[in-house]
């Protein structure tokens, strides 16, 4: 008998997703932003929160319209294409990028400060203490992700309510106490800035794996299709209204020492940030903040990560396998430190979110959406800009695709992907009246692409 799904079961859920999204390393970007548009920071603030939150935000509902299936969310386009786009969103949510991050920013900014930069020599060329701190970090990571079904509660009940409690003091007692007047801001284009600072959150690509885990927990509850994307939807809402709430109340600290921490990097400026606004109690309440943080993510992260491989493989590749090699993996990336990981995520991140942000828009609207071409036309014509984004990531001095992207519409600001993937769509819808006879219609709302 299904039992009834309460709203205190919505918002243990909603938190845990806030968490999961929320992460320690993305702690790290909001003050970053506001330091760098001093004045300007609500223009850079609206960029921020559209691909920090109104993305994944729309990703989590997209992905209810495909029952919680990250394959079925981008086999719409092709099996092989959801088999290596979805392998390079998980290897990017997960052990290459993302959960490295996590133990390392636990490290930055959760012990040092606390504990100071201890140094115990070096273990095979890696700094001892930053190993120690990184194989406690996965070895507690490990034994709670081996409990799936108990993830969702122990997040949503246990972690989130503290993290939330220590965040929200932190960013009134700099609202009531502010380090200083907003200055002039430091880049060109506050709202690119903000948008394309939104891309190191990764939480529009995790938003369509993140969901499953989500809608997972809620099925172990109930059983009606209806009621569980109307949960899900409700947790997702909680959700991105405590991230508006933990970045927007960032960004704003941020800019109110943009004039005095300017030109530090992200890491720095946030534990200075912090310092000037509480103190020892405040630089404290940080690190505390940022541990429960970085954990609560590589528990939903790793979680996601084994069963989405799961489901690829149709149970050939076992959860605890996975979790196993995504750990071993994370605990070695992980010591490499905050701002090597973050410089490597740039030009992967700039090639994979364009195709992402077209297939969680796309898989919106997917039961009104009745050709299947429209889905392939509107990912790959996104894709090519995307890669050549990616490419000038990598090596700024490329002047010719840089030049290249500036001349065309909105490609200074990081956004020609947009007009590249419209065309793609028209094409593919062209070709698909053209090629299909009798105008034939792809019901792709009932098709199992799995």
């Amino acid at each position: 008998m299904e039992r009834k799904f309460t709203i205190k079961d919505v918002m243990v859920t909603g938190f845990a997703l806030f968490a999961m999204f929320l992460g320690a390393g993305n702690l790290i970007f909001p003050p970053n932003i506001g330091i760098n548009t001093g004045r300007l920071f609500p223009i850079a603030t609206l960029g921020f929160l559209f691909t920090g939150i109104a993305m994944p935000l729309l990703g989590i509902i997209a992905t209810t319209n495909t029952k919680g299936s990250m394959l079925s969310f981008t086999g719409i386009v092709s099996k092989k294409f959801a088999l290596i786009f979805n392998t390079l969103i998980l290897m990017c949510i997960g052990p290459f990028l993302a959960i490295p991050r996590t133990a390392a920013t636990t490290f930055e900014i959760g012990i040092v400060p606390i504990f100071g930069n201890f140094d115990w020599g070096t273990i095979l060329g890696m700094p001892l203490s930053r190993v120690v701190v990184s194989f406690v970090y996965f070895l507690l990571t490990y034994f709670l992700v081996l409990r799936p079904s108990k993830v969702i509660d122990i997040i949503g009940q246990y972690f989130t309510p503290i993290l939330l409690i220590l965040l929200i003091t932190l960013i009134v007692k700099g609202i009531i106490n502010p380090i200083g007047a907003p200055g002039e801001p430091l880049v060109p284009d506050p709202f690119g800035m903000g948008f394309r600072e939104g891309y190191q959150t990764m939480d529009a690509i995790g938003s369509f794996a993140m969901a499953g885990v989500a809608i997972m927990s809620i099925k172990s509850k109930l059983t009606d299709e209806k009621k569980i994307q109307k949960a899900t939807i409700g947790a997702a809402i909680i959700a991105a209204l405590g991230l508006f709430i933990v970045y927007g109340g960032f960004i704003y600290l941020g800019a109110t020492g943009s004039i005095r921490f300017k030109d530090i990097a992200r890491t720095e400026a946030t534990i200075k940030l912090v310092e000037a606004i509480g103190s020892t109690f405040g630089r404290t309440l940080l690190s505390i903040s940022m541990c429960f943080a970085c954990l609560t993510t590589s528990i939903g992260l790793m979680t996601t990560i084994a069963n989405t491989f799961s489901e690829m493989s149709n149970g050939k590749i076992k959860y605890n396998f996975t979790v196993t090699v995504v750990t071993i993996i994370s605990f070695f990336l992980s010591v490499k430190g905050v701002n090597n990981i973050i410089k490597l995520s740039v030009p992967i991140l700039s090639v994979l979110y364009p195709v992402a942000i077209v297939l969680i828009l796309l898989n919106l609207i997917r039961h009104k959406m009745k050709r299947r071409t429209v889905y392939i036309g509107g990912s790959y014509g996104a894709l090519v800009m995307g890669l050549l984004y990616g490419v000038a990531a990598i090596n700024e001095n490329l002047s010719i695709i840089q030049n290249f992207l500036y001349k065309l519409p909105l490609g200074k600001d990081g956004f020609a992907w947009v007009f590249t993937a419209i065309i793609g769509m028209v094409i593919a819808l062209i070709l698909d009246r053209t090629v299909l006879r009798n105008n034939e219609k792809l019901d792709i709302a009932n098709m199992n692409l799995a």
